[in-house]
């Protein structure tokens, strides 16, 4: 009775993992037209906010999914990726400031 408790804990917390890194990449891929877009006067700078918006976003559902998954060596190593990519991404997005 223990071990199927156990089994559907990982399976839960598994299921879990994934949804929230789902929502962690849509939020990265949100952001991604914003890239490379050069601010003007004539440039809406809610493109930008939104970006940083989703940016900020994606890096709460990444940490929550790092948080959920912490044992897991692949999810650790996706996470890192996730992170790198959000960092490289986060530079290339004109600040809306």
């Amino acid at each position: 009775m223990i071990v199927t408790n156990q089994k559907a804990g990982l399976w839960a917390r598994g299921i879990l993992a994934a949804g929230l890194y789902i929502v962690a990449a849509a939020m990265l891929a949100l952001s991604l037209p914003a890239v490379g877009v050069e601010t003007t006067p004539t440039s809406d700078p809610d493109t930008a906010a939104g970006a940083f918006f989703c940016l900020v976003l994606s890096a709460l559902f990444l940490a929550a999914t790092a948080a959920v998954s912490f044992r897991w060596k692949t999810a650790r190593a996706l996470c890192l990726l996730h992170l790198i990519l959000m960092v490289i991404v986060w530079t290339q997005v004109p600040t809306p400031f």
